[in-house]
């Protein structure tokens, strides 16, 4: 307990430290956990006699993170760097096919549908998850924010927001479901309860709800729309990374962190909420751009 403690709040610190930095040491950092990330898939893929692609799915996810992290340090328009992400996706997904192809014609790989499927989810779980990490930690959608002791960038902002959410959602969580959890919620996950579920929601919507609309200057009904999506792809995002380990009979996916396990464990909430709000916080921008 005491070297998961020591973890977290190094991990706390290290956190506000760059996300409060942003620009090039943000981007890096970003671009480190997720090569680290798709490493330990790599190795929970192996560990099961799969084998995703170094050469198609590793650069592609890092390739991908990487533009994300070029149009943030160089001030591109955001709409060309989602085109650029985009355009390598597509292309990274069909060089992966065609590697699959290359190693089961000269190969003799007996399993090209497992490996490539499990390559292609690499390269998106690991490369466009994590870039849009940066997009949201760049995204200019508003004003920049004075709170008297600083003033934050409006996607320095979002992206507290995001993390202050996730956290909300597995603290609530966590301490209310072993308070008074008795009803199983997924069998993916056999220690959560329905009522820790309910009250991670609950939790979770009210703390980014009442920061959307003090710290973003939402609208009541653009903060329940934010709440709403954060409390939801929270979990989502816990449940997946759980029936992936689950999957290859892995109990973490890493240890970088000691007490914590490695960066899936540790991102996976993220890494469905940071998405999500990033084009909740794009479609928002549109309707106050019209005044619908």
């Amino acid at each position: 307990m005491l070297t998961r403690i020591i973890t977290g709040l190094v991990g706390i610190a290290a956190a506000i430290g760059i996300i409060t930095k942003g620009g090039l040491v943000f981007a890096a950092a970003v671009f480190l956990l997720a090569a680290i990330g798709w490493y330990e898939y790599h190795k929970m893929a192996a560990s099961k006699g799969y084998h995703v692609y170094p050469l198609t799915s590793g650069l592609g996810s890092v390739l991908i993170v990487g533009m994300a992290a070029l149009g943030y340090y160089v001030e591109m328009e955001q709409v060309f760097t989602l085109a650029f992400m985009v355009m390598l996706t597509a292309l990274f997904f069909i060089f992966n096919a065609i590697e699959g192809l290359w190693r089961h014609c000269n190969r003799g790989d007996d399993k090209w549908l497992a490996n490539t499927a499990l390559s292609a989810w690499a390269m998106l779980y690991c490369g466009l998850l994590f870039a849009h990490v940066i997009l949201l930690r760049s995204f200019d959608g508003g004003p920049h924010i004075d709170l008297g002791f600083r003033v934050f960038e409006y996607g320095e902002i979002c992206l507290w927001v995001v993390l202050l959410g996730t956290w909300a959602s597995d603290t609530f969580a966590y301490f209310f479901g072993r308070a008074f959890g008795k009803t199983p919620f997924c069998s993916v996950s056999p220690k959560k309860s329905f009522e820790g579920a309910v009250s991670g929601f609950v939790g979770c919507f009210i703390v980014v709800m009442a920061l959307g609309i003090l710290y973003l200057g939402l609208p009541l009904w653009q903060a329940v729309f934010l709440g709403a999506a954060v409390a939801v792809f929270a979990p989502l995002g816990d449940l997946i990374e759980s029936i992936i380990k689950r999957s290859f009979e892995i109990k973490d996916s890493g240890n970088i962190f000691p007490g914590h396990g490695g960066v899936l464990d540790r991102f996976d909430s993220l890494l469905f909420t940071a998405p999500v709000v990033y084009y909740v916080l794009m479609i928002i921008s549109i309707f106050s751009f019209y005044q619908f």
